[in-house]
């Protein structure tokens, strides 16, 4: 597939960095030439240096023959007119744009991106997306990972298994008989920079970092078992008050017996943030000031999220905040090698925007009737839902390792409104939604599972 990405930052870099690795044909737009050196130096990419709205250079890029556009440049009035220009002249089928102002969104600017409005496909907000991302987190305690599938019923949760987790030395094919009020599934295990498909002869150790699958309501419970920290969350403490430190501000506000503290070391846009909220105490000073943690009570808050433009701010004001007291740190973080430093630096949670976004698109291409979709550990695996069609290769299908092709476990199955946990006489049905994890070189298949065809051979 030919797709053409605009815009060369921290989330466009992310997005044709996956993509090219996918086999896609990428082609990058951005104005600034020392950018698209960088990075058509570093991927195998083409660039193209120009205004990513005008025709002239969208032609140079191929849009004649692209099959998708993908705009996240800065400007959301940019990212528009591409999408347009890109419908009109070239008849790009699929054009996405990222949009960051809410204003462009909300009720009173009418349906913009409806059948008569702009000609924009799919509309991605990371700073909603990341802000929706660390509700979810904070709803999941003890978890690094949490994300919802089947209408929201069922959560794929990422714990930490350390050697006091109860988890611990335990092969997997025994949870259920260990714990029989728990009913999860672990469906993958990251272990030494390698994420795999959990089979029942695995066993969790002590490193390992253990996705599964468990319905909403068992959560409390899951906290419970396995000694995860289960703090309420009820005090927390944003630093950066930007698009997504205000979303996640206003967000907490409405929840009840939420307590909300906002640093920001803009004085304009600290004012700005104080006159907007309406139950938050916002404080101007720097986030990485002990004086202004401690005025912010971080000693005595439940949560601090790093939120502000600068990884090595959210890292470190997250690292100072767990020093100083606070139960649960959350830090923002765009760059991987930064990332891989968390732990040393004691941050519970990182919050990753470029797997948010590429997650949205990724969706898009994927091919069978897959409804939501989430890539794992830098794109090492993936999670996604779908559902299964008449003839479809898992209709009566039980779900058993031995039925699914070698790296692809099942999790949850949504039937109607009922969640169920696939076991040895359980038969897919037509309509039923089934979440499955697969290794990234499974996703060909995992794309023929979900299609009506039985042409395809699972060897």
């Amino acid at each position: 597939m030919k797709i053409i990405v605009c815009g060369a930052g921290r989330v466009g870099q992310g997005i044709a960095r996956r993509l090219a690795s996918d086999g896609h044909s990428v082609t990058i737009i951005d104005e600034d030439a020392s950018l698209i050196q960088s990075v058509t130096s570093e991927l195998e990419v083409q660039g193209i240096t120009g205004h990513a709205a005008h025709p002239n250079v969208l032609r140079s890029a191929g849009a004649a023959d692209a099959d998708m556009i993908v705009a996240v440049t800065y400007s959301d009035e940019v990212n528009m007119v591409t999408c347009q220009v890109a419908h009109v002249l070239f008849q790009i089928q699929t054009k996405i744009a990222r949009i960051r102002s809410r204003a462009y969104m909300n009720k009173k600017s009418g349906d913009l991106f409806g059948k008569s409005g702009l000609a924009v496909d799919v509309v991605i907000s990371p700073e909603k997306a990341v802000a929706d991302s660390i509700f979810q987190r904070l709803e999941t305690p003890g978890a690094f990972f949490s994300i919802p599938f089947a209408k929201g019923k069922v959560r794929c949760v990422g714990i930490e298994i350390h050697e006091d987790t109860p988890l611990s030395r335990t092969t997997l094919s025994q949870i259920s008989e260990l714990f029989p009020a728990l009913h999860i599934r672990v469906l993958a295990i990251m272990r030494n920079g390698h994420l795999f498909a959990a089979t029942p002869s695995d066993q969790l150790v002590a490193g390992d970092r253990a996705y599964l699958i468990i319905e909403k309501e068992q959560i409390e419970r899951l906290s419970e078992l396995l000694g995860l920290s289960n703090t309420s969350d009820q005090r927390t403490v944003i630093i950066g008050a930007g698009n997504i430190g205000m979303y996640v501000a206003e967000q907490l506000e409405k929840k009840r017996g939420r307590k909300v503290r906002l640093i920001e070391t803009n004085l304009k846009r600290a004012e700005s943030a104080a006159s907007q909220l309406t139950r938050s105490i916002v404080i101007h000073g720097e986030g990485l000031n002990p004086e202004i943690l401690e005025e912010a009570g971080v000693s005595r808050a439940d949560a601090v999220i790093g939120l502000t433009n600068d990884d090595r701010v959210n890292l470190l004001s997250s690292t100072m905040a767990k020093r100083l007291g606070a139960k649960k740190t959350i830090a923002l973080v765009n760059t991987p090698d930064l990332a891989m430093i968390h732990s040393a630096l004691d941050v519970d949670v990182l919050i990753d925007p470029r797997a948010v976004t590429v997650s949205q698109i990724l969706l898009r291409l994927r091919r069978g009737r897959i409804l939501s979709l989430h890539s794992l550990e830098d794109g090492s695996g993936e999670i996604a839902e779908g559902e299964v069609l008449e003839h479809s290769l898992l209709l009566d299908s039980n779900l058993s390792p031995g039925s699914l092709p070698e790296g692809v476990v099942a999790g949850a199955v949504l039937r109607g409104d009922e969640v169920m946990l696939p076991g040895k006489d359980f038969k897919v049905r037509a309509g039923d939604r089934v979440v499955l994890f697969y290794e990234r070189a499974r996703t060909k298949k995992v794309e023929q599972l979900f299609r009506a065809s039985s042409a395809y051979f699972l060897n």
